[in-house]
């Protein structure tokens, strides 16, 4: 079972790497993400449906074009429950993202390959999403998206839809802040603020 775990973890990286090596056309100039090489940090708080404590979580994530229409990217999570050290985990995932461009609005399908260590179990899983992005104005965009995501295990029964609202401003023209709202079916939400650096 280690060998399948080191396995996967460095077909993704493989993936990942082959496709950040790519020559990259220049970021497309709008005050959405897509289409523009950044990377960003981000905090969250998890209010769950069906526990006392509070969730926290923080993150990382790099988007790589790869054309006018495909974006590669990779993401780091680590998320932990108030009050108790044993819930947590993390997520390692990579993800290719293919949009298009409609007047104001870029309509996106992003699917997504992971692992997740968790405290019970170590398992690969992925996520498919489905949205918009809206430009608002040359500084400012918001998303929406519908997600849905399944555990890879046998001992995993089913997946969960969650959907989700991004609010994204550029403070000057590589920074931005965002803010995010996603609801999990069941009942839990997630509040999100993050710090995008465009290169």
């Amino acid at each position: 079972m280690k060998h399948l775990h080191a396995s996967f973890l460095l077909a993704l990286g493989l993936a990942f790497a082959a496709s950040a090596g790519a020559q990259t056309p220049a970021a497309t100039p709008s005050s959405g993400l897509l289409g523009k090489r950044y990377v960003e940090a981000s905090t969250f708080l998890i209010d769950y449906h069906n526990a006392p404590d509070a969730g926290y979580g923080v993150g990382t994530a790099v988007n790589v074009p790869l054309n006018a229409h495909f974006d590669v990217g990779a993401s780091f999570l680590h998320t932990w429950e108030e009050g108790d050290a044993t819930e947590n985990f993390q997520d390692l995932a990579v993800s290719l993202t293919a949009y298009a461009a409609h007047g104001n609005f870029r309509p996106f399908a992003k699917a997504s390959l992971g692992y997740e260590w968790w405290y019970v179990s170590d398992d690969p899983f992925y996520q498919i999403d489905v949205g918009t992005e809206y430009l608002v104005t040359d500084r400012f965009s918001v998303s929406a998206q519908l997600s849905w995501s399944e555990f890879l295990a046998t001992d995993w029964n089913g997946g969960m839809f969650s959907g989700s609202t991004r609010a994204n401003y550029w403070v000057t023209a590589d920074i931005a802040t965002s803010v995010n709202v996603t609801y999990t079916e069941g009942g839990t939400w997630t509040y999100g603020l993050a710090a995008v650096f465009q290169f």
